[in-house]
């Protein structure tokens, strides 16, 4: 299914990932405030890990229960119920399938939607028991974790953090304000969908500043690769698959409709590089048969590969033909097959 974005919408999702930078309205107890969100550095990382563990050594000496712990307690209260999610998980995976097998975009919407309502159902059950798990210690560390990486992703509009220490950040007054930093910040640190990045490594946008990347060997973001964000990692990524597939044989090339449809485009991928492996098989088998055991036909559309071939205990029957050294084409039939035990009966009655 094709995914769209408007020009606009390419080029500021572009300039956010480029730059590591994003401008944020955010909501606070007077009026609303704005923001620059970026993705973390190294150190602001690793300072958050910190963070992280202590907050965890914490919870541990306040004896909070860890998350196996509570999953134990949840299942002994029967406050989830586990059976149903697992029913519905399989349905999840049966309608894939069917998504999968489905080429009309016609017959497509409905199971989009079936697997859409049964998620959210899974959701629904599951957060049934999201306040008991609130209690756990790996809870308590990971909202500490955030805490820190909220502070140390805000920054004002001239470039500065927008609290100057985590201490001021945790001793800010205004509640309505805070709150919504963490949100927002939660929301922008999970990254552009799959769909957007794609779209992005496709759009003429980047593709020329890409392309120029490649050739002239220049920088392609404000950041160096030792210190790439999420979202700069990802756009990398798929635009190195799409260049592999710009860089196609004509004739193995998908169509632009297709290259622009992410399911159709992953669905010709994968047979094609069935398809090349598959041609790569048969052409190990014509190199190994050119020495002894060598494989051969005449008026025959079939061979029986005998014993004294270097792959006697490894060939199967195979419906595809293959070429002969001969140039004819034939079928390999495994030695110990019923066909092959029937070709040399009649061999030997013919024979006799």
């Amino acid at each position: 299914m094709s995914f769209e974005l408007s020009y606009q919408e390419v080029e500021e999702l572009l300039e956010n990932v480029i730059n590591n930078k994003k401008l944020v309205k955010v909501e606070s107890s007077e009026s609303s405030r704005f923001v620059i969100f970026s993705f973390p550095a190294a150190d602001d990382i690793l300072a958050s890990r910190c963070t992280r563990e202590k907050a965890l050594i914490e919870a541990t000496k306040e004896e909070l229960p860890s998350k196996e712990e509570m999953e134990e307690i949840v299942k002994e209260r029967g406050l989830l119920d586990y059976d149903k999610i697992e029913e519905l998980k399989e349905k999840i995976k049966a309608q894939e399938r069917l998504l999968v097998l489905t080429k009309l975009e016609g017959r497509k919407k409905p199971i989009e939607e079936n697997i859409a309502r049964i998620s959210n159902e899974v959701f629904k059950l599951k957060s049934q028991a999201d306040h008991m798990y609130a209690l756990t210690r790996e809870y308590r560390a990971d909202e500490e974790a955030l805490l820190y990486l909220s502070w140390a992703s805000t920054h004002t509009l001239t470039g500065g953090k927008y609290w100057k220490d985590f201490q001021t950040f945790e001793d800010e007054t205004d509640i309505i304000f805070r709150t919504s930093i963490i949100d927002k910040y939660a929301d922008f640190n999970r990254g552009l969908s799959t769909k957007e990045v794609r779209f992005l490594a496709r759009h003429v946008l980047w593709r020329i500043r890409y392309t120029a990347g490649l050739k002239l060997g220049g920088s392609l973001f404000a950041r160096g690769l030792q210190d790439l964000t999420p979202d700069q990692q990802s756009l990398l990524y798929w635009s190195n698959y799409y260049q592999s597939i710009y860089e196609m044989l004509p004739d193995e090339q998908p169509d632009d409709d297709v290259i622009s449809d992410d399911e159709a485009l992953d669905d010709y991928m994968e047979a094609y590089f069935k398809r090349r492996e598959q041609e790569r098989s048969q052409g190990r088998l014509k190199r190994r048969s050119g020495g002894k055991g060598k494989l051969s036909a005449e008026a025959s559309d079939e061979v029986i590969v005998t014993a004294n071939h270097p792959d006697y205990l490894k060939m199967s029957y195979s419906e595809e033909r293959i070429k002969s050294s001969g140039g004819a084409e034939v079928e390999v039939v495994a030695p110990n097959s019923r066909r092959a035990r029937n070709r040399r009966a009649a061999r030997r009655n013919k024979s006799s």
